[in-house]
């Protein structure tokens, strides 16, 4: 059994979460919490597997409250009325969220990494989060290396390569961080970001990197580090209308 608490200040969100988790007959809820300054001395009293935590409450957040804890011996899944950008640029790292109004799936996902131990969750985690919380969450992205957990400015980033299911994270000071995501885990993060463009099924570009364009079938794109990067044919025309030429 996966022994399981509840942590949020809505009584609506603690019904609708439980009724879901109900549904699985291998969580077994130890308790639900409402007021997140009492959290602390049930979740030591209890000894959880796993805590289903709200990020925004009054008093103490989500951050602030795990990081009374000494030590973390249980595993976090965070709930969180976030927007969809910034959930899934959380998602980059080994954490787990779910998305109010949480979808039972999601909930079936997070479960299997509890039980894959999938689900990291460390003290110098939740600090680096509670910070990335202050920020602004939409300029920046959270990698998950196996150096530990990394905060990156999006604008900073030179280009994303393909690499089977890891993707190489290419900086414009130089750095390189080989993150175990595919390309197409940072596409989605980056939908919506008009610097980002497609160019080949490998990469990922910051238009702003771009030195030069190399005519051709496709053609090649030239970075600010002299990488070249294939444009691919059925890319071209759409990469040259977000230019305009003299």
């Amino acid at each position: 059994m996966i022994k399981a608490i509840i942590v949020d200040d809505e009584k609506h969100a603690i019904i609708t979460l439980e009724h879901l988790l109900k549904k699985f007959e291998e969580v077994e809820i130890l308790a639900t919490i409402q007021d997140s300054t009492l959290a602390k001395e049930i979740i030591l009293e209890k000894k959880p597997d796993l805590l289903f935590l709200d990020i925004e409450m009054p008093s103490l957040n989500g951050f602030e409250l795990l990081q009374q804890f000494e030590t973390i011996d249980f595993k976090v899944v965070f709930t969180t009325a976030y927007d969809q950008y910034a959930i899934k640029a959380l998602k980059i790292n080994a954490l787990d969220y779910l998305l109010k109004p949480i979808d039972p799936s999601e909930i079936r996902l997070a479960l299997d990494k509890y039980l894959n131990d999938q689900i990291f969750t460390s003290d110098e985690q939740i600090s680096h989060l509670n910070q990335f919380k202050i920020n602004q969450m939409s300029e920046t992205l959270a990698l998950s290396t196996h150096k530990g957990l990394i905060f990156i400015k999006i604008k900073d980033v030179m280009y994303f390569e393909a690499d089977g299911s890891y993707t190489h994270v290419v900086m414009n000071n130089g750095e390189q961080h080989l993150v175990s995501k595919s390309l197409a885990n940072f596409e989605e993060v980056l939908v919506d970001n008009p610097l980002f463009f497609r160019s080949h099924k490998s990469n990922l570009v910051n238009l702003n990197s771009i030195k030069q364009y190399i005519r051709g079938e496709g053609g090649e794109l030239i970075m600010m580090n002299d990488k070249s990067i294939v444009l691919s044919r059925n890319k071209k025309q759409e990469f040259l209308n977000l230019f305009k030429k003299i």
